[in-house]
């Protein structure tokens, strides 16, 4: 049977109606805001207070079995700024739930909840106090029973029962902003179908518009601006968690990095120099390891490939500037083509990598004009070079020094030592470029040509081209002059003629000394263990070298073969001594053989399985391995030349089962069915728990036995990571290995001691 469609009576409210509806709404509001909060719950409020300002806390062991006390104590910690800092605390938050036998109430629950979405990742800055108040909202939200009554509403505390396992976890956030997007719903309209209306106004709605802002990102055209590119550049987002100890900054310069090309555009560029500074700066800088180390060498190296540009631009503005404000008509006439030469070598896409190089007075020039589009790091000049600007342009197979003016311009054929390549040098001088430069580079490369010429105009290009010709490197001279000096060059000089002979590159003198030294090095103190120290007691926080790392590199030398003469007068060659390594030394070098420019924690990550922590193997990099590894201008790990011989060396020497006598190949294969069963025993008796973790929950172990009653902020500190990973791995993995005293320290259980003591015997004996 059809049934005829309803017709709703269209009713029509009046002006005056609406306004005293819309009346009774504003007092409804009210009301709700205000239920509960009656006298006792007024003078329950005046009382926390008080007990917080004169630190007076006999009665509150008391008072916290009332229910009233925990209401008013939950609404302060979510409403009181001033009150929380003082009474927001694990301790206290654990007193709370002890004495709320068997649960506590569903306002106060609430009121707990609503605290954890406001302040989320910020409440680790006390002491990991957000992993404990998600357990503990997941262990209250268990005890509380199905509700009888069924509302038209979500109820927050029975969304949470549900869903909380995965909404309340750090990744919550980033796990909301994918369901939503994915349903094509909005995230407001989100959360008031959970009934967690409200719940979106502190960092968890922030961090769950931030992973919006992102996807925004992901699908906006390369170098066109947009909103989200502000919002981003706040602290409060930037900073905010992702992933692991990834933040939500890292993963937006990721994707605009990744989706541009090698030319960002200047909305782009600026974003990420707004966010992340530039990354031509030391590697031990607070900002580089902070923004530029997670996104890995081959990001900061694009980005330091576009920001050669840059350099080039503010190079030749303030050659023209000072043209200009010193009237030099000269120097005017020959802007024109050294503009032309420079801009051409990027057209060419010649040039890899630039350094520059600002006197104070050119400084003050460029941000005169440019104001604050200066985002770019560059090095100082004194002296005799204030007034002037250098730029230093590797171009692969030759290198240039260009100044603006009473400078020559400077060509070499390999690069003139580290200095002006490295970020960790800030300032050059007038010497420094026209004699410790050139002489550093003839000791690098004795014999092989670099030059110097003067702008004489019309001429220095063709002494430039001319001397790359001769050395067997072509270039498109039309490329880098102006049609009338092209012209003029093809008639006053013609092309020159490229040398059929490339002149070779040798490897540099600096190299090959290290070789010949590590070959020739006496050892003074005889043969000893090249252990890394795995002391728990190894003093973490000092980089200096030590004394015994020095020792301890001169032992691990090669002994140099030389002859003894005994009592008949007659030499006797002595064979070259080996430098003996332990396992977690041979680890490391081998991976780095297979892996080099490999971070450090990627390199921990491989060793672990040798005994390597943090502690230990920093300081065997840095110690007695120094001879034998280099970090790159990122800072990232490889073999030096002496490292990779030395290796070439062992793997050489290293007899095969083939040619061993039998008598040998069955002592091998005894002693290593030995050690294997040996092994397997030792694990399974001692350190089974530790031999579970990973890399990061073992460096914070180490830390905690090397620093037995430290704060996590002094872990994180040393470890280079924020509090908040610390703080998760203590209540994660590490949780009842290590335990916190009542003055917020932590250190490992006696169990766990004498386990990291067997487990650690094991690594070196393995």
């Amino acid at each position: 049977m059809r049934l005829p469609p309803v017709e709703f009576p269209s009713v029509s409210w009046d002006a005056q109606l609406l306004e005293r509806w819309t009346v009774l709404e504003r007092k409804s509001a009210s009301m709700g805001a205000k239920a509960g909060n009656n006298d006792a719950f007024e003078q329950m409020l005046a009382l926390l207070r008080g007990m917080a300002s004169s630190g007076r806390f006999d009665r509150l062991p008391e008072l916290l079995q009332r229910r009233l006390t925990a209401r008013a104590l939950s609404w302060l910690w979510l409403n009181d700024e001033v009150i929380a800092s003082r009474l927001l605390n694990p301790q206290l938050l654990t007193a709370l739930l002890d004495a709320q036998q068997p649960r506590l109430t569903r306002m106060t629950l609430q009121q707990l909840a609503q605290l954890y979405f406001r302040r989320f990742d910020r409440l680790d800055e006390k002491e990991g106090f957000r992993e404990i108040l998600e357990r503990s909202l997941l262990q209250q939200l268990d005890l509380i029973p199905p509700s009888k009554i069924q509302t038209s509403q979500a109820d927050p505390l029975v969304t949470l029962k549900r869903e909380g396992h995965w909404l309340l976890s750090i990744d919550g956030p980033r796990h909301l902003a994918e369901r939503v997007r994915q349903g094509g719903r909005e995230l407001g309209e989100t959360f008031q179908e959970l009934g967690l209306h409200g719940f979106d106004d502190g960092r968890y709605g922030d961090i769950c518009r931030a992973h919006f802002y992102l996807e925004t990102l992901r699908h906006l055209p390369p170098g066109e601006s947009d909103p989200v590119l502000d919002e981003l550049l706040k602290p409060s987002v930037a900073k905010a968690p992702f992933e692991g100890a990834r933040r939500i900054g890292h993963v937006a310069l990721e994707i605009l990095i990744d989706r541009a090309g090698q030319e960002p555009g200047y909305v782009w560029q600026n974003f990420i120099l707004n966010l992340a500074g530039d990354p031509r700066i030391s590697s031990s800088a607070v900002n580089f390891r902070e923004w530029w180390q997670p996104l890995g060498h081959e990001r900061i190296q694009k980005v330091r490939g576009w920001l050669s540009k840059e350099d080039l631009r503010l190079f030749l503005q303030a050659v023209e500037q000072y043209a200009l404000e010193t009237a030099n008509t000269e120097m005017q006439r020959m802007f024109p083509a050294r503009k032309r030469f420079l801009e051409g070598l990027f057209k060419l896409k010649l040039i890899r990598n630039t350094r520059l190089l600002l006197g104070g007075k050119a400084q003050q020039s460029v941000k005169r004009i440019l104001g604050k589009d200066v985002k770019t790091s560059f090095a100082r000049m004194d002296g005799p070079m204030n007034d002037k600007a250098v730029i230093y342009l590797d171009c692969g197979d030759f290198h240039l020094v260009e100044g603006s003016h009473s400078f020559k311009i400077w060509v070499y054929l390999a690069a003139p030592g580290e200095a002006l390549r490295t970020y960790e040098r800030n300032t050059f001088s007038h010497y420094d470029l026209t004699t410790t430069v050139p002489g550093i580079y003839k000791k690098l490369y004795p014999g092989l040509p670099y030059d110097a010429f003067v702008h004489t105009p019309y001429t220095w290009q063709n002494k430039v081209f001319t001397f790359l010709a001769e050395n067997g490197i072509a270039v498109d001279i039309e490329q880098l002059l102006s049609p009338e000096d092209y012209r003029l060059q093809l008639r006053k000089f013609g092309i020159p003629a490229v040398s059929s002979r490339r002149t070779v590159v040798p490897p540099s003198a600096k190299e090959e000394a290290k070789t010949a030294t590590r070959s020739a090095t006496v050892s003074k103190q005889g043969t000893e263990d090249a252990a890394a120290p795995t002391s728990r007691n190894v003093d973490v926080l000092s980089r200096a070298r030590r004394p015994d790392d020095v020792a301890s590199e001169s032992a691990n030398g090669a002994v140099k073969a030389r002859a003894v003469v005994p009592g008949d007068g007659k030499p006797v060659s002595q064979q070259t001594a080996k430098p003996s390594f332990s396992s977690l030394q041979l680890a490391a070098l081998r991976h780095l053989n297979a892996h080099p420019h490999c971070e450090f924690h990627a390199l921990l990550e491989a060793v672990s399985g040798q005994g390597g922590n943090v502690l230990n193997v920093r300081t065997m990099l840095e110690g007695s391995l120094s001879q034998y590894v280099k970090q790159d201008e990122d800072g990232a790990w490889l073999l030096s030349s002496s490292g990779v011989q030395l290796l070439a060396e062992r793997t050489a020497a290293a007899p095969t089962n083939a040619t061993r006598s039998v008598p040998e190949a069955a002592t091998a294969t005894a002693t290593a069915t030995a050690t294997a069963t040996a092994t397997a025993t030792a694990t399974a008796a001692a350190g089974s728990r530790l031999a579970k973790l990973e890399p990061f929950a073992l460096a914070v172990l180490h830390y905690f036995a090397a620093n037995p009653g430290d704060k996590v902020r002094y872990a994180a500190n040393v470890l280079e990571v924020d509090t908040r990973l610390v703080n998760q791995a203590l209540f994660g993995p590490l949780k009842g290995i290590c335990t916190q005293d009542d003055k917020y320290g932590w250190h490992l259980t006696d169990a766990a001691q004498r386990e990291l003591e067997a487990f650690e015997t094991q690594a070196e004996k393995s």
